[in-house]
């Protein structure tokens, strides 16, 4: 695997220049905190963002996590979802397990958590890989903190937690119609009215990124400002609960 990343023109030699001065926990690993988010953004401060989407620069960047014993092999194999679930009980539970499917899961998430792009993509980067998910929430925080006015950093990163990244994450990296969303005026609206009505994101965030999309198509709300863009996504959502 290592030989395969390094003959991959994404790996990048400088992949080999990312260094932590740190020790994850398994739980940390999985679920980075605010202080750990930002000792991982820190540590990619002078590596150019385009590498920052590459599935094979941050498959370098793991190895080199484990050759540093920053992190543990076994940390690989947690469960995103488990709370007690960790590598070591998901790797005995995989090999000692006549179920194929078990297996299969197993070293799929092994492969997610290296940033190994099968079967999903590039996608994998901004969700299943938790360094990279941890990175592109703290990268959107403060670029929509220097974009729009009535949302500091630290909002905005509250507003972009676990569940919250997860809802949009991929209308605002996947292209299509739902790239609006990644527009700076698009995201600062939504931004603006997530942080007021914190419940919407649960119950109707899908159907307004979806209505979104359709509007930009015939109305240019890209172009227009953050608080009128969250007066818009207002109706949107008075007419859906109505």
């Amino acid at each position: 695997m290592k030989e395969n990343l390094l003959n991959n023109e994404e790996a990048i030699i400088k992949g080999k220049a990312v260094s932590f001065n740190h020790k994850f926990t398994e739980a940390e690993f999985r679920f980075p905190p605010i202080d750990t988010q930002e000792i991982i953004w820190e540590a990619f401060g002078e590596i150019e963002r385009e590498y920052m989407g590459y599935c094979g620069f941050w498959g370098n960047v793991i190895i080199n996590m484990i050759k540093e014993d920053c992190i543990k092999p076994e940390y690989l194999a947690s469960n995103l979802n488990g709370v007690n679930e960790t590598g070591i009980y998901m790797l005995d539970n995989a090999i000692n397990s006549n179920d194929n499917k078990k297996i299969d899961e197993c070293i799929r998430r092994i492969l997610r958590s290296m940033s190994n792009p099968a079967p999903r993509g590039k996608r994998i980067v901004f969700n299943d890989f938790y360094l990279g998910k941890a990175y592109w929430r703290w990268n959107w925080a403060n670029k929509m903190s220097n974009g729009i006015i009535g949302l500091n950093f630290k909002e905005i990163l509250n507003t972009l937690d676990e569940k919250g990244y997860t809802e949009f994450y991929q209308a605002m990296h996947t292209g299509g119609g739902k790239s609006y969303i990644s527009q700076t005026n698009v995201l600062g609206g939504l931004l603006l009215f997530l942080n007021k009505n914190p419940e919407t994101l649960v119950k109707n965030i899908k159907k307004i990124i979806d209505t979104i999309s359709y509007l930009s198509a015939w109305k240019a709300i890209e172009v227009q400002s953050p608080e009128l863009n969250k007066q818009e996504i207002q109706i949107i959502a008075n007419n859906l609960q109505g």
